[in-house]
């Protein structure tokens, strides 16, 4: 087994937000005077890292946490609509689970949200799920490595846009981009991910080490 550890994004990767989300915000540029986008534009966003699209829009630093909070919260009443980004995806997590694969949620999104999604989804075999707020996912990873006692070389993380593929270089955590989130595919083949996959099941192949990279 070469990765006994998998820890995954939320939004994107696991939980299909992006339109419920495109919707919160056009809410949200309503209510505190933000830049409007189309679907089309979107699309165009797409190609860009996080913190890009948020120069593109001009969201001012100091309103991102505001804006984060009632979104997250405008998302929870939401959460039951939304499908996993992959059917298969479930049963990918339960064969990890039973290969006793540890599987953890490490996202900026609130732990509310993800605990009532996994609720809907019959989804339990997670050992944890952590915030990471605005700091990014390197620090916590790190702690959350230290606390279970995970050997490093044997983590993946798995998450949809380029800045997830960047945090994991910094801290030498093996990740997996898939391309059916946030940024786009060639996109995130530019970012030079360990591993760039189309499909749940493209995962249990890379952790029993079958897995090439940029599949």
């Amino acid at each position: 087994m070469k990765y006994k550890y998998v820890v995954f994004d939320f939004d994107g990767t696991l939980a299909d937000t992006e339109d419920i989300v495109f919707t919160i915000y056009l809410d949200l540029a309503d209510r505190f005077k933000l830049k409007k986008v189309s679907k089309d534009e979107l699309y165009k966003l797409k190609k860009l890292s996080a913190f890009e699209a948020i120069d593109h829009l001009d969201i001012k630093k100091w309103d991102l946490p505001g804006l984060l909070r009632r979104g997250r919260k405008v998302l929870h009443g939401m959460i039951e609509n939304i499908d996993l980004c992959k059917e298969k995806m479930k049963d990918v997590l339960q064969e990890m689970e039973k290969n006793n694969i540890m599987v953890g949620v490490l996202t900026s999104n609130s732990k509310k949200n993800v605990f009532k999604f996994i609720n809907k989804h019959d989804l339990d075999m997670f050992t944890f799920i952590e915030n990471t707020g605005l700091r990014g996912k390197e620090k916590k990873l790190l702690k959350l490595i230290a606390k279970y006692g995970m050997n490093k070389e044997q983590v993946l993380y798995v998450g949809d846009e380029i800045r997830d593929v960047k945090a994991m270089k910094e801290i030498g955590v093996d990740v997996a981009a898939v391309d059916w989130g946030y940024n786009h595919r060639e996109s995130l083949e530019e970012s030079n991910p360990d591993y760039l996959v189309s499909e749940p099941e493209a995962l249990l192949e890379i952790c029993y080490g079958q897995g090439d990279d940029h599949e």
